[in-house]
């Protein structure tokens, strides 16, 4: 049991580092007026590319990273699925410690890459056709709207010598009075906040910066770290009282089926999910479609992130049925080819 534990630590560590790098750059990014052009790099046409080939890279830091970004908004669904996707975790080191494995690996990986960069632009461009509708329908209702505020202002032209005569008799000055003094006060207000931030002294323009740009950060990643560490030891308890052989038994007697099975297992945020199905595909236990559905479903400690930080939680639900059918899908397709 205390192996579940260092385990759990160590996984956890090796996630740290990316996560507090990443905390700090987007508080850096967030409050900077040009964004260092971020914008461009991370939702841009390059994005799922970028998103690919990083995480073909082993190490589930990254998902965690992309669902981080996610979360915020600073990528899009397309380059989160690419991440999701070409994640490998523990899937690569475990192919190539091993003659058998190295033979295995190529069509696992270069399904892997294809399928996200597939997957990732395909939903970039939905992403942006969805755009371009929505802001045709705005236009839409922007001009339906010019159109009524017309047709209000020649009613009041026919009524202007009513309303001049009730502007005469002084009826109507308190409101434009009021709004006048609140806009006075508010102007008032802002003012003495700038002269305030003008005249700051260096300590509290230090202490705003390090509240700012580094303590945010790390209580965030703190919190974060802490998440993981929990769902971690959850789940390691879990794989020690069920074990590894027996969840590898299970997949090897689901025969056709083996696709979406391993694909349920891929979804469990702990990195035995990956070792338990490249073990059981390098030593033949598992087809090619139940190796490959598995693997693209695998995003590792990332799903647990999801639920954690990302709102509403109706699109979390949303992305991970998504990657479910995508990659359940994917290995069907490969069994059915006889792999």
């Amino acid at each position: 049991m205390g192996d579940v534990f260092l385990d759990a630590l160590l996984d956890t560590l090796k996630i740290l580092p990316f996560l507090l790098v990443m905390n700090l750059i987007i508080e850096l990014v967030e409050h900077s007026s040009k964004g260092f052009g971020a914008h461009k790099i991370l939702k841009g046409g390059g994005a799922p590319l970028i998103g690919t080939a990083v995480g073909v890279v082993p190490q589930c830091g990254f998902s965690v990273v992309a669902t981080e970004l996610y979360a915020k908004r600073k990528i899009a669904l397309g380059t989160l699925l690419a991440v999701y996707i070409a994640t490998s975790d523990e899937a690569l080191p475990i192919m190539l410690s091993s003659y058998a494995g190295v033979t295995k690996l190529l069509p696992v990986l270069i399904i892997k890459v294809c399928f996200a960069l597939v997957v990732g632009y395909a939903a970039f461009a939905v992403e942006k056709l969805a755009a371009v509708v929505k802001a045709k329908k705005r236009e839409q209702a922007s001009g339906a709207g010019a159109s009524e505020h017309a047709d209000a202002h020649e009613h009041e032209h026919e009524h202007g010598r009513e309303s001049e005569n009730v502007d005469a008799h002084g009826h109507d000055a308190a409101p434009d009075g009021c709004a006048h003094i609140r806009g006075c006060h508010r102007h008032s207000i802002e003012g003495e906040q700038t002269a305030v931030g003008e005249n700051a002294t260096r300590r509290q323009k230090a202490a705003r910066v390090f509240r700012e740009y580094i303590e945010h950060p790390l209580v965030h990643t703190a919190t974060v770290i802490l998440f993981i560490f929990v769902v971690n030891v959850v789940f390691g308890v879990l794989v020690y009282y069920v074990g590894e052989q027996r969840i590898a038994d299970f997949i090897k007697s689901t025969g056709y089926l083996q696709p979406l099975v391993a694909a349920l297992v891929g979804l469990i945020p702990n990195c035995a999910a990956s070792v338990v199905i490249t073990e059981l595909y390098v030593v033949g236990g598992l087809n090619l479609g139940g190796a490959v559905a598995g693997l693209c479903m695998g995003a590792g400690i990332g799903y647990a992130v999801l639920v954690k930080q990302n709102r509403p939680i109706k699109n979390t639900v949303a992305v991970i049925i998504i990657m479910y059918a995508l990659s359940a899908l994917l290995g069907v397709c490969v069994t059915a080819c006889g792999y």
